[in-house]
């Protein structure tokens, strides 16, 4: 019981610890003039004194603490902590962040509006309002409406050699552009026939548990996940498609790392921290050059092959960089510089064997 006891008086400090903490910090969050959570809070350079924008406007740029002219700037930690704090509305009761305070007054319904017509005394709520600028206004709304909704406006050259030569790279920027948005509808399609028997794991990866298309690889059992490891190529247009990827030489590799092809050396590279014990690198995988990390490598070995299917969709002639799958089949062949098929050199390098 005494242990019990002391456990709950432990937690009640902790708890009451937590609590002040809290205060404090809110505390410091505070407008030096009108003691409210500062909006739009800015700094002053002389004495670091937090305040609201139009409240050192209404000092006259004047520093509260030592009372002498000074500059401001604003201070972006106080805002986004000041942000994340709760308000509701007074007027609808909705509940919401600070940080979405303005739009939502913008917006709301049971806000009281006065039209800023000359010589009209209307004043309403948001949707009566709204009825009135149409029936009584809509004249103006007519003439002004240019001004909600303005025209793209694209750029003239001046030169007509240069114009040509820029119509040409357009038009190629287009081209490749529709190739892309028919190569991501396509993921789409793929990605709404998998979904129904296809699973989330922990890694972001999706599988559907079957058969894994392509040459088997040593590190699976021939199934796709249904936890980890490789997966199948319409798995991996799923994948694609959940990270919102549309961009050629990018594949999601096997611990659900986005990583895309070097045109230095050809193979994937995720960028993360996870060489710390090959001596050759400086710790990262990538992301330019250098070894890559056990989950790239298979990569390298399995786009030729397993996702061979997505690599002909990329448009490598109009990126300028056709030769960079010809470099990954190079890679799949260096065991010079590595041979991760070998479990006595992973375990050498200090990499984990993946089962």
């Amino acid at each position: 019981m005494a242990s019990s006891s002391k456990k709950k008086l432990e937690s009640q400090v902790s708890l009451d610890m937590r609590e002040n903490d809290s205060k404090q910090l809110l505390a410091f969050l505070n407008c030096a003039k009108c003691r409210d959570l500062a909006c739009d809070a800015v700094e002053t350079h002389c004495c670091r004194v937090l305040l609201c924008a139009k409240c050192l406007e209404q000092r006259a740029s004047q520093c509260p603490k030592c009372s002498e002219p000074c500059s401001a700037s604003p201070c972006h930690l106080a805002r986004r902590l000041i942000g994340m704090q709760p308000w509701c509305c007074s007027e609808c009761g909705k509940e919401t962040n600070r940080s979405e305070q303005a739009d939502h007054l913008l917006i709301c319904p049971q806000r009281v509006r006065s039209c800023p017509a000359s010589g009209c005394s209307f004043t309403g709520l948001t949707d009566t309002f709204i009825d009135h600028l149409i029936q009584e206004h809509k004249d103006a709304l007519m003439k002004e409406v240019d001004k909600l909704f303005p025209p793209v406006k694209r750029q003239r050259r001046s030169s007509d050699s240069s114009e040509s030569s820029n119509d040409s790279d357009s038009s190629r920027r287009r081209a490749m552009v529709l190739r892309y948005q028919r190569y991501r509808e396509r993921m789409h399609d793929s990605a709404i026939r998998e979904r129904s028997r296809v699973r989330l794991a922990v890694t972001g990866k999706n599988y559907c548990t079957g058969p894994l298309n392509g040459p088997p690889c040593n590190c699976c059992d021939g199934r796709c996940g249904p936890d980890n490891g490789c997966n199948c190529v319409d798995c991996m247009r799923l994948d694609l498609a959940s990270f919102n990827i549309s961009r050629p030489l990018v594949l999601i590799n096997r611990e659900g790392a986005v990583a895309r092809i070097s045109l230095q050396t050809g193979k994937f590279y995720c960028g993360r921290a996870v060489m710390g014990n090959d001596p050759r690198t400086d710790g990262f995988c990538g992301p330019n050059d250098g070894n890559n990390c056990h989950a790239c490598y298979k990569l390298d070995q399995q786009l030729r092959n397993r996702y061979a299917d997505i690599a002909a969709e990329w448009d490598l002639d109009g990126l300028g960089v056709r030769d960079v799958i010809d470099m990954t089949e190079t890679n799949e062949n260096d065991d010079d510089e590595y041979d991760f098929d070998d479990d006595d050199g992973l375990v050498a390098m200090g990499l984990d064997v993946i089962d």
